[in-house]
């Protein structure tokens, strides 16, 4: 009799340890999945709110900024079974088209780098030819003057107007993801009961 509720309290201790590494699995993908969408939804907001920023100003400058990182590859795969495929694409064509629009801030950037380190050269060209002047001596320092306080006073740069038509034309086709239905999807995940996160 001994050897059979042994046996029977072998099983039970196997089915118990069995159900605790299964919750702990179901707990932990549930996790993951909250996390990921916290992640995506604080990226779909960072980059609505960015390109509201850049239409309404539309200045670029060093802080601006759309997409500084995408998620979304490295998470599609846990949002298979809540999203159809129209759903997948609809957020994959938004994290697309706000990574391209993110590499031309890249490239106006650069152009703004460039533009300013030619002023600092302009600069320290017409500051040396002051200097090689005859009357250096008597009228350098009121000359220098009034030409740092015109390059300093213009804040106008040139640049090349097809990275920002590019950049504007991007933008103009990138809907808000948050207030459509895929972008309430991700909040109730977000929200969601362990139970339903996981099936």
């Amino acid at each position: 009799m001994d050897y059979f509720f042994q046996y029977i309290f072998n099983g039970l201790a196997t089915l118990l340890a069995g159900s605790l590494a299964l919750l702990v699995y179901l707990y932990s993908k549930r996790d993951r999945k909250i996390e990921a969408t916290n992640i995506i939804l604080n990226e779909i907001y960072t980059a609505e709110r960015e390109i509201k920023n850049i239409k309404n100003n539309k200045i670029i400058t060093d802080y601006s900024f759309i997409l500084p990182s995408n998620h979304w590859d490295q998470y599609q795969h846990l949002f298979v079974k809540n999203f159809d495929p129209d759903e997948i694409n609809k957020i994959s064509d938004f994290f697309k088209a706000c990574s391209l629009a993110e590499e031309s801030i890249k490239l106006i950037k650069s152009y703004l780098i460039i533009a300013m380190d030619q002023k600092s050269r302009n600069i320290q060209d017409k500051i040396l030819n002051l200097m090689g002047d005859n009357d250096y001596k008597t009228n350098y320092e009121l000359k220098r003057d009034e030409i740092l306080k015109v390059f300093h006073n213009e804040n106008y740069f040139f640049m090349p107007n097809a990275p920002k038509e590019k950049l504007f034309d991007y933008l103009k086709n990138i809907n808000e993801l948050s207030v459509s239905p895929v972008g309430t999807k991700l909040k109730n995940i977000r929200n969601s009961k362990w139970y339903r996160i996981i099936v």
